[in-house]
């Protein structure tokens, strides 16, 4: 990786993480609105760095302000966010490499909100009970976070996405 990645990494994984952490009552639990996610979708823009920045930024944040009163729970929400984080921004960037326009963006988004919530809504639903001893269905787990990540991935995402695109165009 280029010096310039490295830095677009670390730059994401920053901002992701200080998300993550002040915005921590809205960023956990079954019912959650994650607006550190709205970073995934810069991943149509620069590609793996922010996939890596947005992995990295999640471990970080999943571990320091993770509700879970467990060292070793907050590992399998920080492990498990990060590989999350990291496959849906990988294949929204493989979608929006395939054309150009709000369209691609859209449908990598939307793609980006259904891995989050599948991967973290089946392993949130384990830890609510492991940790809070509260036992929610799996279905209702993975839609409690798939409203949240349409809202953060896809409603604000995207625009953010577009205008950092037109403003800031890929560095060479």
């Amino acid at each position: 990786m280029r010096s310039q990645d490295i830095a677009l990494s670390a730059l994401t994984a920053a901002l992701y993480a200080v998300l993550v952490v002040v915005l921590q009552p809205i960023s956990f639990l079954a019912f959650q609105v994650r607006l550190a996610d709205t970073l995934l979708p810069l991943s149509m823009v620069y590609g793996f760095p922010v996939a890596v920045g947005v992995s990295l930024g999640c471990f970080v944040g999943n571990f320091l302000a993770a509700p879970w009163g467990s060292l070793s729970l907050s590992m399998i929400d920080a492990v498990f966010g990060s590989i999350a984080n990291f496959v849906a921004s990988m294949l929204a960037y493989l979608i929006a490499k395939r054309g150009a326009g709000i369209k691609f963006k859209i449908l990598g988004a939307a793609t980006e909100a259904v891995v989050v919530s599948i991967i973290v809504g089946t392993y949130l639903k384990f830890l609510l009970e492991w940790a809070m001893g509260i036992d929610l269905p799996l279905l209702l787990s993975v839609l409690g976070v798939l409203g949240g990540s349409i809202v953060s991935i896809v409603i604000i995402g995207v625009p953010v996405a577009v205008i950092v695109e037109k403003n800031f165009p890929r560095f060479k």
